[in-house]
């Protein structure tokens, strides 16, 4: 079953996150984020096992982080994931932070996310493997009911106020 958005992870607020404002570093919800993709692109079939098998592998082209409510140390958090859209070689997913799976928003993050065959000398972008191209697609098909986020897509800028 395909759960619109998807449940990706969840973990508390460790110490070393914590910076000197006494709130959770910039830097731990980009890790945070992070590790929640990793999540996902296990769950589209690109596992380790999987990984070392083609050695095909996902690197990070662009990514958007905003910044909603600060976690504190011993906080736990809830992240899931919005399939925006893909094509043969990347994805766009869209990430929720929460505390804990019904708590307020406290982050977004906006990542695009490309195929890369590290077979040879140098990587390469290279096209899904079948099983992963069908994984996204029944995702997309799923996730395409949820409304954008209004996050999505926005870049940096002062904007007036």
């Amino acid at each position: 079953m395909i759960e619109a958005p998807l449940p990706l992870i969840e973990t508390p607020v460790v110490a070393d996150w914590i910076d000197f404002n006494g709130h959770m570093n910039d830097a731990a919800y980009a890790l945070v984020f992070s590790r929640a993709v990793d999540r996902f692109v296990d769950r589209i079939g690109l596992d380790e096992s999987v990984r070392k098998a083609t050695r095909l592998t996902i690197y990070t082209l662009q990514l958007m982080i905003h910044y909603f409510k600060e976690a504190k140390i011993g906080d736990m958090l809830a992240v899931t994931g919005h399939l925006l859209e893909h094509d043969a070689k990347r994805f766009r997913i869209f990430a929720r932070m929460s505390l804990g799976s019904t708590g307020p928003l406290l982050a977004t993050s906006e990542q695009v996310l490309i195929c890369v065959d590290q077979s040879g000398e140098t990587p390469k972008s290279s096209p899904f493997p079948s099983r992963t191209g069908a994984a996204l697609e029944a995702i997309l098909t799923v996730h395409a009911r949820l409304p954008l986020p209004p996050e999505a897509g926005r870049g940096v800028a002062l904007r007036p106020r």
